[in-house]
């Protein structure tokens, strides 16, 4: 059994909300100077590092299309504490994980009606796990989207007289936070009402200002993506054999641990229903029928991670897990889980160790090892003082947030220009040819030969290259 001091309603969400903050938090201060996360330095602190010199309307125009309530979230915080944009990141990824934990425990008891100690120690079962923590490393659109996605599915299962205006703002939020994430909103509402025969009308009625709002954010061009033909670079290629292993890998890493006890514990809701096969075909679909798949299949498969943790804690009680004859071997699984989960958390131990293209091997990193960034900053700096005006530079994507941050004339007379992660600087260089350029440069590895560039600065393990078309 649960001590009684963790069944207490609210002391429940206390700890749920402090561990899932201290967990995500260790990493950060292991790391103290820099943010943790590919897409946090990728992404969000470029941006931030302009947020001092400009307005709210200027931030909320910029950014609209890419789900403005997290960028807006982060204008404020930066204008009200003049904290730098790293600091706040690194706060930011703990307590978004800890509002994600919170927000699903409640869902599971209002919205499941689990039982109480069932219900905590399923928050407890997902907030160790490899996927939700990979969810929190640098997807925090994605975390703060999920936050409001589990409050609206709690008051959705409510009797209150005013669920549905609650419903409908509540996924106007989670649509301003993430485009995808208000995708399994809308089908897991649509799908309930229709399950449960009544509410239709009121669903769609509701949803529909987030539809609205969803509907001027969102490219329909990119919704389908034919990955068959290379639609979507994962780490081993782009070909169909390489997007099937990449899914497996993905899969495997994250719910392997689980998976018996998802099985054993599965049972049919209306609620997860709906949500349960969206992601499923969006996480299977390239390999069903690839000419017309679902992108961006990683997105979806780290998803499963939520449907699954509630399969799982119903796979401990069918085999008894909660009866007090068995708490020790309760306390073992929930400790097992807590371990796997600590090691990948902080780095000392993992066994996330066949590489995929979306789980780190852990989340002490960032878009580059910690060794290298210091030269990373030395190359750019030379760059910086060397390079004649009007000059180009390519950056990967791991590189370009980095650039954007330690070049100072980056985009003044300097081009930042940005390709995808593991492409070939192809397209990038015949665009700062197209754009004229006199000088083109390139940062990369050390070890590495890029054809027609040659290396004109090193500093260790990285080092920039200039293009000269009559060389290699």
């Amino acid at each position: 059994m649960i001590p009684w001091f963790f069944e207490f309603s609210k002391l429940q969400y206390f700890w749920i909300l402090l561990a899932a903050v201290a967990l995500r938090a260790i990493p950060e201060l292991l790391v103290p100077s820099y943010p943790l996360g590919y897409e946090t330095i990728t992404w969000y602190a470029p941006v931030m590092m302009t947020f001092r010199s400009r307005g709210l309307d200027s931030v909320l125009q910029s950014t609209f299309m890419w789900c403005p309530l997290f960028y807006v979230l982060m204008w404020f915080a930066t204008v009200a504490t003049g904290a730098h944009p790293f600091l706040i990141l690194k706060v930011t990824g703990p307590l978004l994980f800890g509002g994600l934990a919170a927000s699903f425990l409640l869902f599971l008891k209002r919205g499941l009606k689990l039982e109480s100690k069932v219900a905590f120690v399923g928050a407890l079962l997902l907030i160790f796990q490899v996927a939700a923590l990979r969810e929190s490393w640098d997807r925090f659109r994605n975390v703060l989207a999920l936050i409001f996605l589990f409050a609206t599915l709690t008051v959705l299962r409510s009797n209150h007289r005013h669920k549905w205006y609650a419903v409908g703002i509540l996924a106007v939020l989670t649509a301003l936070s993430r485009d995808y994430i208000a995708l399994v909103l809308f089908a897991t509402v649509v799908g309930f009402a229709v399950l449960e025969k009544k509410g239709y009308a009121m669903s769609l009625l509701a949803l529909a200002p987030a539809i609205v709002t969803l509907t001027f954010m969102m490219y329909p061009s990119t919704f389908w993506w034919n990955y068959a033909a290379g639609g979507a670079p994962t780490f081993y290629s782009e070909t169909y054999l390489g997007v099937v292993v990449d899914i497996l890998l993905i899969f495997s890493v994250c719910f392997l641990p689980i998976l018996f006890f998802v099985v054993k514990g599965f049972r049919r809701d209306r609620l997860l229903d709906p949500m349960l096969a969206l992601l499923l075909v969006g996480s299977f679909s390239a390999v069903v029928i690839p000419w017309f798949a679902v992108p961006g299949y990683q997105r979806w498969l780290i998803l499963l991670v939520f449907p699954f943790t509630v399969y799982a804690v119903q796979g401990f009680e069918r085999f008894r897990l909660f009866d007090q004859r068995r708490v020790r071997m309760l306390t073992a699984v929930v400790l097992s889980f807590m371990v796997l989960g600590v090691g990948y958390s902080t780095g000392a131990f993992s066994y996330v160790v066949l590489p995929s293209s979306w789980v780190p091997g852990s989340l002490v990193q960032s878009s580059i090892a910690w060794n290298q960034i210091d030269d990373v900053k030395a190359v750019l700096l030379w760059l910086n003082a060397n390079a004649e005006a009007d000059s180009s530079i390519l950056a990967e994507e791991r590189f370009y947030g980095w650039t954007l941050i330690y070049l100072p004339r980056a985009d003044d007379d300097i081009s930042v220009v940005p390709y995808g992660a593991g492409a070939a600087p192809t397209q990038a260089l015949e665009k700062a040819l197209g754009n004229g350029s006199s000088w083109i440069y390139l940062i990369w590895y050390s070890n590495s030969s890029v054809l027609n560039f040659r290396a004109v600065y090193s500093q260790n393990s990285i080092s920039l290259f200039q293009y000269d078309a009559d060389f290699g």
